[in-house]
């Protein structure tokens, strides 16, 4: 069965499928594409090794589970409690926002399984701090390979701090647990499911744990290189012997360091232990890390079943077909996204695209993300002058603005618990939004400015709660206001209430809307003098609004009056939503 890999994902040339499981066989014709077709019996979905639903807790949650290549129900092993290891950055160069794609939607879903489903989380991001690309480096620099891994690990995490990805529980690196490695390899050998060889490496054994291929179908190999020490052809490193100038460490088997995909095993099991409830990485990692973790871990612990749902993102790319990678020098750092975009404008985008989808970075995809947060901000902005007073509108359809945030509460919910639908959820809060600006664009039909503000204010803070912190995306709210009032003792809001009103009065006056011009009687050629002539009064309304946006100070003129609110920039803001997000946030 021949294969080819393209941009991470496998993909199988077209040949006659036959699977063995047992009494069951599945079998289809020449022109079928090399698929798994799972299915269930019992409590097993059978792929090309077999997937076991686990016994444990529902969470009411349906994900798409990359060992058996469709959605499964979400089950945790203990009540309450997920277990989930996520492979970390190899700190050997600056991320990009490749890598931060993966991660903010990780965080997002790490957010909706906390906010959403009452889970508690416990989350493990592997370090790399010991690898193949890190060495090279230090070489090529000729400095000691620790000044580079703590300089870009550091980096790392100031990078997912700046984009509100939550830190992990615990954060392990591999040179601190070089022990348990060391460990874990010598008991996968005691079940002689690995070898050492004479240059002081150490292979997993593929052809006698007999299981392997979970992750993928795979043709078999069996031409070797006359020169490799390895017995068959998939066999893989869990331990290299030491090459000249490469750092090593004591072993049984002599110097030398661990292979890549027994890092992550190694510091799972002896922190998560002998089963967990989730891994994820990008797509890229499904074959032959994540298939290799299993395999090790499944040998190790003597079990079928090492992690019970394996979930991958897509990969980011550029120009249409191109996968953003470092070997391809087509990156930009998180530092150069955060020139041209707000972490609100790069989370959003995340939230626009399945986290399994193909996502492409782009001006207009950018763009579009930019233009949902001005509706959504320009929506709040309008509901709080309603709220405060300031917007007067007609009577709210009461009954079908509750009905409507009814229905987007059940539309979301329902969304997310399959498989983090974020697209189908956000599209829900778009409808709930295009409603409420509907209710407060419709015109008073009497002077009355009776009105009934609790549905709006309801609809708000279903938008923050959701937006801010599920998503972690913000938006200014009636509490920022209120929050910078109390700082300056209940000053600022006076200041702005006056300074509002005089602007509004000076653009009434340029506008020959005021009381006065009102009643005068004048004809068109006059009135188009006097608009000239007051012209820069407005241009200095104009000019003043805009100084005060980018503080922070929103100032948006409505038919008859003006409203104020906070907005992204303000200083006081800023700190307030960092010292929220810092207590919500276990640092490891």
């Amino acid at each position: 069965m021949a294969a080819t890999r393209c941009m991470g994902c496998l993909v199988l040339r077209h040949v006659p499928v036959f699977r063995s499981h047992g009494r069951l066989a599945i079998s289809r014709g020449v022109h079928q594409a090399n698929v798994v077709y799972p299915f269930m019996l019992g409590k097993r979905w059978f792929s090309s090794k077999g997937w076991i639903l686990p016994e444990g807790y529902d969470t009411g949650i349906t994900i798409y589970n990359s060992a058996v290549k469709e959605k499964v129900p979400l089950k945790t092993l203990q009540p309450g409690l997920l277990t989930w290891y996520s492979c970390g950055p190899t700190v050997y160069d600056s991320a990009h926002i490749g890598h931060a794609l993966a991660y903010v939607k990780f965080d997002i879903i790490r957010r909706i399984l906390t906010k959403m489903f009452d889970l508690n989380v416990v989350m493990l991001l592997g370090v790399t701090d010991i690898d193949d690309k890190i060495i090279r480096r230090a070489q090529d620099l000729g400095v000691d390979f620790r000044g580079i891994t703590k300089y870009y690990e550091e980096e790392f995490f100031t990078d997912m701090d700046k984009l509100r990805v939550m830190r992990p529980t615990v954060a392990p690196r591999v040179t601190e647990h070089i022990p348990h490695i060391i460990s874990f390899i010598e008991k996968v050998i005691e079940k002689k499911l690995a070898y050492s060889v004479s240059d002081g490496s150490v292979y997993f054994d593929t052809v006698a744990y007999g299981k392997y291929g979970k992750m993928v179908p795979l043709p078999k190999i069996t031409d070797l290189p006359k020169d490799s020490l390895k017995k068959n052809a998939r066999d893989f490193a869990l331990w290299k012997g030491v090459k000249p100038g490469e750092p090593f460490w004591d072993s049984p088997w002599g110097h030398g360091r661990p292979g890549w995909h027994i890092e992550c095993s190694a510091m799972a099991s002896h922190i998560l232990g002998s089963q967990i409830d989730l891994h994820s990485g990008g797509i890229d990692l499904l074959f032959p890390h994540h298939e290799n973790e299993e395999a090790q871990c499944c040998a190790y612990h003597t079990c079928d079943q090492w992690c019970n749902y394996w979930i991958h993102a897509g990969h980011l790319h550029t120009k249409g077909a191109e996968k953003m990678s470092k070997s391809l020098y087509n990156t930009i750092s998180v530092s150069e996204l955060l020139e041209q975009h707000s972490v609100n404008s790069f989370r959003l985008f995340c939230l626009l695209s399945h986290y399994r989808n193909k996502v492409d970075y782009t001006p207009t995809s950018m763009a579009q993300a930019n233009a949902h947060l001005r509706r959504i901000r320009a929506f709040l902005q309008d509901a709080y002058a309603y709220i405060n007073g300031q917007l007067k509108c007609g009577p709210l359809d009461e009954v079908g603005l509750k009905k409507k945030l009814a229905e987007t509460r059940a539309k979301v919910k329902k969304s997310l618990a399959d498989d983090m639908d974020t697209v189908r959820a956000f599209d829900a809060v778009l409808e709930l939004i295009a409603l409420g600006n509907k209710e407060l664009q419709t015109k008073p039909q009497s002077m009355s400015i009776a009105r009934s503000a609790g549905t709006m204010v309801s609809i708000c803070s279903y938008i923050h709660y959701l937006m801010e912190d599920v998503f972690s995306i913000t938006f200014p709210s009636v509490h920022d206001a209120a929050s910078l009032s109390l700082e300056s003792g209940g000053r600022l809001a006076g200041v702005m209430n006056s300074v509002v009103s005089l602007r509004h009065q000076v653009r009434s006056y340029a506008l020959l809307q005021d009381e006065n011009s009102a009643k005068a009687v004048l004809t068109t050629a006059e009135k188009k003098l006097r608009r000239q002539e007051r012209a820069p009064l407005l241009n200095y309304c104009d000019e003043f609004r805009s100084n005060l946006q980018k503080i922070g100070l929103h100032i948006k003129d409505h038919a008859g009056t003006s409203s104020w609110s906070v907005g992204e920039g303000s200083s006081e803001t800023d700190k307030f939503k960092k010292a929220k997000d810092e207590s919500a946030t276990v640092k490891s």
